[in-house]
């Protein structure tokens, strides 16, 4: 008899709580965010205040706004925003302006404000006001200035924040390194420099960013007539510094000589008055009148001149 009163009670005290949450009243909350958010690192977690201008709204639903943004990209709607935060907030109704908000790389914005048709790009940029993330309100522009952008290194940048309607402005600072994009070849095993000459196959292509792009290796054209001159690790960029060409000519060993013009093509012996490497001009005697005639390295013991 005691377990049924019991029952009845709980069952009436449930009901009653299940109808007061029907009948309570649905809460509002404004919010307004930024409307663009620049990340200085590619798709950094953001926290509410790199997303949130102002709300009145709970820190667990500001919590919920942000997960939400930090894990998109592009631009975000707040009619999304709205819906994902009713499914856990069910008597909770959220105002929010502007109507969406976009997420943006800043190393890729201050490209296009600064190099935009150049093969220089910004990388590992940062704040030197403190700042993770960059936010602009509607209506807000973003302007940046650099003294020396168009050259690599490390530079300072300030970019300034504006409407166009007004004439006031906030300035931010910050350091970032100017690179550019370079095709290069890396090393497809471990080159030992005991190996005696290289091989288009030692090689593979890739991309990367460089500050001495001019010291890269970008083309394999004549490879086989260079050999490193240290030990490179599998994986690595390899240098035009890492090579050394290779004697094609010795002096004192018969080489073979192609006289050509438009009409003919004379093959000769000559003995090359030094060594040399690969397109270097040298002088040759010819052994069977003594006379000097000079001509373009372009094989081993091979020399071509144009008549």
């Amino acid at each position: 008899m005691k377990l049924k009163i019991i029952f009845c009670l709980f069952l009436q005290i449930a009901s009653t709580v299940m109808a007061q949450e029907a009948n309570s009243p649905e809460l509002t909350c404004n919010l307004e965010l930024y409307s663009k958010v620049y990340r200085l690192e590619i798709n950094q977690n953001l926290s509410n205040e790199d997303i949130v201008f102002k709300s009145n709204c709970s820190v667990l639903i500001l919590n919920k706004i942000s997960q939400l943004i930090s894990t998109s990209s592009g631009t975000v709607g707040t009619d999304f925003i709205k819906r994902e935060i009713a499914k856990e907030f069910k008597n909770q109704k959220i105002e929010i302006i502007p109507r969406k908000l976009t997420l943006l790389d800043f190393n890729s914005s201050l490209k296009e404000l600064l190099t935009n048709n150049s093969n220089l790009y910004f990388l590992n940029t940062k704040s030197l006001n403190s700042l993770k993330s960059i936010g602009l309100l509607d209506g807000e522009q973003l302007k940046a200035s650099c003294d020396s952008c168009n050259n690599y290194g490390e530079k300072n940048i300030k970019v300034d924040i504006f409407r166009p309607t007004e004439s006031k402005s906030r300035a931010l600072w910050f350091s970032s390194t100017v690179m550019a994009k370079v095709k290069v070849y890396k090393a497809k095993r471990n080159l030992s420099y005991q190996q005696k000459s290289l091989e288009e196959v030692d090689f593979y292509i890739d991309e990367i960013f460089s500050s001495n792009p001019d010291n890269s290796l970008t083309s394999l054209n004549n490879i086989q007539f260079y050999k490193t001159n240290k030990n490179i690790l599998q994986g690595s960029v390899v240098s035009n510094l890492d090579l050394q060409p290779l004697n094609l000519v010795n002096y004192g060993t018969p080489v073979s000589v192609t006289l050509k013009n438009q009409n003919i093509n004379l093959q000769r012996t000559a003995m090359p008055a030094r060594s040399a490497f690969f397109g270097e001009v040298i002088e040759l005697r010819n052994p069977n009148n003594n006379k000097i005639i000079a001509g373009k390295v372009v094989d081993f013991n091979k020399v071509v001149i144009e008549l």
